[in-house]
């Protein structure tokens, strides 16, 4: 049964440093392929692809979020943003973060059947709180527009710098 513990204890601990090494060493590109991975389910899938969109994780827990033009939220992590108008919500700084999220997605479109989607990709910088703390951190996201169906939405994902 002691042995059993210590296994148990030693396993824990293992995943534990594995997760924050994660975390610590994820780059630029490994959230830009999160984005281009989901971008290609949304694409093929269209809304439907929502749910394994949502499922996605790299680097450990970190997530990729889905939202329209207005702000809503489509896809988080957190069930409870998911139906939530963002686009006014600002860091410590005062910056309307979702708002540049949307101005990124927009700077680029592409004609499909007649019909203009945006498909503008680019960095944000912002601040927000890391998970379980209450100071804001660094934070940078990489935002994708793309279609979904007939929508058009953008896809983000970020990490703390």
């Amino acid at each position: 049964m002691k042995n059993k513990l210590s296994l148990i204890l030693v396993v824990t601990l293992l995943f534990s440093i594995s997760l924050s090494y994660a975390e610590e060493n994820c780059t630029k590109e490994d959230v830009v392929k999160a984005i281009d991975d989901s971008v290609a389910i949304l694409e093929k899938e269209g809304e439907a692809g929502l749910e394994a969109v949502g499922k996605l994780r790299f680097c450990g827990d970190n997530y990729v979020f889905v939202n329209n033009f207005d702000g809503v939220t489509l896809m988080h992590m957190k069930p409870s943003l998911i139906g939530k108008n963002l686009i006014a919500l600002k860091d410590d700084t005062g910056k309307r973060f979702f708002a540049d999220f949307t101005d990124i997605a927009k700077s680029a479109s592409i004609e499909i059947d007649g019909k203009t989607y945006f498909n503008g990709k680019g960095w944000a910088s912002y601040r927000w709180p890391k998970p379980d703390e209450k100071t804001f951190s660094p934070k940078i996201s990489y935002i994708r527009g793309c279609k979904m169906g007939e929508k058009n939405v953008y896809v983000g994902a970020g990490i703390y710098e």
